[in-house]
């Protein structure tokens, strides 16, 4: 490759500063301006003019040097005081007024059909509009016009960023931004004929989307779709390893300017055979997370049985810089899983992960959506005769006292089963609000690489996907219940230590004059985490009993309610929820983390913790899952500690585990962050589903991690 002199310009571009403007003034103003312009059209294709309309204004962001090019979020772009603040307000009451799509309705964490993008480019997709028109009916004429002017807007975009090179080719520079030119001139219409055409097409349509504010969308299975042009250049030895690895390099280096969050899936089986998917290229991927080392660079392995080693000790080998990715994913139960709710095999098999840790048949699905769930406030207020034991006020009917620890399940399950039904009701205002009236708000860009959203003249919103968007709660402190009800069930109706009068009495204190009790309540009973079945089981009862709730819901247009094992940082919030329980958790303190043992209580050993997260029914919660271990990152040290985490990775999987991430940053240093947040302003930790920089967290998320139980390998 005749730049690979300019490879450290790519990794010093991902440091750059850039000027922050108020949120969207620039897109208020341009969309604004469009919509006025284009009244009296079909909405449809005005909501396609108005992102031409971006396309066409926002700054063009470049660092001379850059192998690859691409604007991101026009928020950052803009610098402030571009418009007079009376021009932003009329645009943005005009938007609003027309509306758009939100997270709720469908609207981003999605991956498109890149291998499409990249077998038939922009004049591919154009050509197979063209050819489906004549074959609609009026609406589908319509849309299939919206999409039409959208990858117009799409060519025409990479022929202004082609006019811009061409006038910057001078000086040191001048070669390569003169080649790059010519490159986006034959992608304005053409496919990439290699692997830096691939690479830089996908790129560039990922910034589009963001042009467009969709947030935390994903790049699918990237090693899958860009592995043919990987071969094809180094069979006729037009790219050599160490090429490929600087446009990698490169790649991430761009897509962690900021810190949204962008999955990318790699490895896996092959859709067509179930063979192993991994190669060459994946561990290029790989080696590229670890160079750049930053956050907004998400990535998820998923892990078969036929993994090769080398790929998990190449995992590993990242997770102990302490960035927190690639999370590891067990393919197996979401397969089943995905099959038993009715996709094929075939697309089941071709799962990725959209945001954190959703699953979403790339190119085939509508976007995911998601919610919380707090269930252990139903665990109170069965305990509590239907009150709410932080403010007294009684939620629901006192249900009266359960006589055996059967009756309490029973009861809390009933009032848990009304949460959810609440909580879709919810989720289902949210999206008809939109669904009503779905001819109007489209997505004409992203449909185009949405099957079958052209041959069916529909957006992939309205019935031309595959398959509808889904709808996710991410259940909270799942751990933190199982050891609640465990605790209930052992020390009031098995034992008898307590009536269920006097724990409500010492909940209500919040333990103050009843440390002795609460000791017994964390020492005298199993905590999940400890592969200990007496609560482990539990814990998987209780998801199956509320995945089984989620399963009898659909979204307005059929999409499936899924439950996850997700947490985000949503757990301290949902804690705030919460008094004191049962598990000897005090008022207000955080949830358990996702499918985690509550930090601190997983006291046996990273196997034993392993051993209980495995018991659960995760093909049951196939919108995603996650489960955060802190390790001793001097137990990592070496081959002998990447064959450590291979080895705990396998056999977590093979027990049923589904998910496993990282953090291999000491508590030391993390406490030393705190203090001095100035000389650890770089240090990157995995969060929940995403890593981020430590220091810019809220102190309650920093907490959160801190209080994480530390593990050791082995003899590390």
């Amino acid at each position: 490759m005749r730049f690979a002199h300019l490879h450290h310009a790519a990794l010093a571009a991902a440091q750059r500063s850039f000027v922050s403007g108020p949120r969207q003034q620039g897109t208020w103003v341009w969309r604004a301006d469009s919509f006025r312009a284009s009244e009296g059209q079909p909405m449809t294709v005005r909501r396609a003019l108005a992102l031409n309309a971006v396309l066409e204004h926002a700054p063009l962001q470049h660092t001379p040097g850059e192998l690859l090019v691409g604007t991101g979020f026009p928020a950052r772009l803009v610098p402030p005081d571009t418009f007079p603040t009376e021009r932003i307000e009329a645009a943005k009451a005009l938007v609003q007024a027309i509306g758009e799509r939100n997270f709720h309705s469908h609207a981003n964490h999605h991956a498109s059909d890149y291998p499409k993008l990249l077998r038939l480019g922009f004049g591919g997709l154009i050509a197979e509009v063209d050819a489906a028109l004549p074959h609609q009916d009026a609406k589908g004429q319509t849309f299939l016009q919206s999409v039409r002017v959208a990858l117009a807007g799409a060519s025409a975009f990479c022929l202004r960023w082609a006019a811009a090179l061409r006038a910057a080719a001078t000086g040191e520079f001048a070669e390569l931004h003169a080649f790059q030119a010519g490159l986006l001139e034959r992608l304005a219409l053409d496919p990439p004929a290699s692997f830096w055409e691939a690479i830089q097409l996908t790129y560039l349509f990922h910034s589009l989307t963001q042009l467009d504010d969709r947030g935390a969308m994903a790049f699918g299975r990237l090693d899958q779709y860009l592995l043919p042009f990987y071969e094809a250049d180094r069979a006729a030895g037009r790219l050599t390893r160490e090429d490929a690895q600087d446009l990698l390099d490169h790649f991430f280096a761009k897509i962690t300017i900021t810190e949204d969050v962008q999955n990318i899936t790699l490895a896996g089986t092959r859709p067509a055979d179930g063979a192993d998917a991994s190669s060459d290229l994946t561990l290029q991927i790989l080696e590229a997370c670890k160079r750049v080392g930053r956050p907004g660079g998400n990535c998820t392995v998923r892990v078969h049985p036929g993994t090769p080693q080398r790929l998990l000790e190449a995992c590993a080998e990242v997770i102990r810089t302490g960035i927190g990715y690639p999370a590891l994913a067990n393919e197996a139960p979401i397969i089943e899983g995905l099959i038993e709710h009715g996709y094929t095999p075939e697309d089941a098999r071709d799962y990725c992960c959209v945001g954190c840790i959703e699953t979403q048949i790339p190119g085939r699905q509508a976007p995911w959506a998601d919610g919380r769930a707090n269930p252990l406030q139903m665990l109170n207020l069965a305990l509590f005769r239907g009150q709410d034991s932080l403010t007294g006020k009684q939620v629901v009917p006192d249900p009266g006292e359960p006589a055996s620890f059967a009756e309490f399940y029973q009861l809390f399950l009933h009032l848990a089963h009304q949460q959810i039904r609440d909580l879709v009701a919810v989720a289902d205002r949210q999206q008809r609000a939109h669904f009503e009236r779905r001819e109007e708000f489209t997505s004409p860009l992203l449909s185009a690489l949405v099957d079958d959203c052209i041959a069916r003249g529909r957006d992939m919103n309205d019935g031309g996907a595959r398959y509808p968007g889904c709808f996710g709660f991410a259940s909270m402190g799942i751990a933190s219940l199982a050891d609640s009800l465990a605790a209930i069930r052992q020390l009031v109706y098995e034992e008898r230590r307590f009536t269920l009068d006097q724990m409500r009495t010492m909940l209500r204190a919040d333990f103050a004059g009843f440390e002795t009790e609460r000791e017994i309540l964390l020492r005298a009973v199993p905590k999940f985490g400890n592969d200990e079945d007496t609560v482990d089981l539990l814990a998987a009862q209780v998801v199956a009993d509320l995945a089984a709730e989620y399963s009898r819901h659909r979204t307005p247009e059929g999409g499936h309610y899924f439950m996850l094992l997700g947490a985000n940082v949503q757990n301290i919030s949902a804690g705030r929820e919460v008094g004191a329980t049962p598990d000897g958790r005090r008022a207000r303190e955080p949830l358990s983390d996702a499918a985690s043992p509550t930090f601190g209580r997983d006291l046996q050993g990273p196997t034993a913790a392993i051993r209980s997260t495995a018991k659960l029914p995760y093909r049951l919660c196939v919108g995603g899952n996650v489960v955060n271990m802190k390790l001793d990152p001097a137990c990592l040290e070496g081959r002998e500690g990447c064959a450590r985490l291979a080895a705990l990775v396998r056999a977590s999987f093979a027990l049923g585990g589904q998910e496993l991430q990282f953090n291999t940053t000491g508590a030391k240093i993390l406490r030393a962050a705190r203090e001095n947040p100035a000389d650890h302003r770089h240090l990157v930790v995995r969060v929940s589903g995403f890593s981020a920089t430590y220091v810019n967290l809220d102190p309650a998320v920093q907490n959160d991690i801190l209080a994480r139980t530390e593990h050791r390998l082995g003899n590390g």
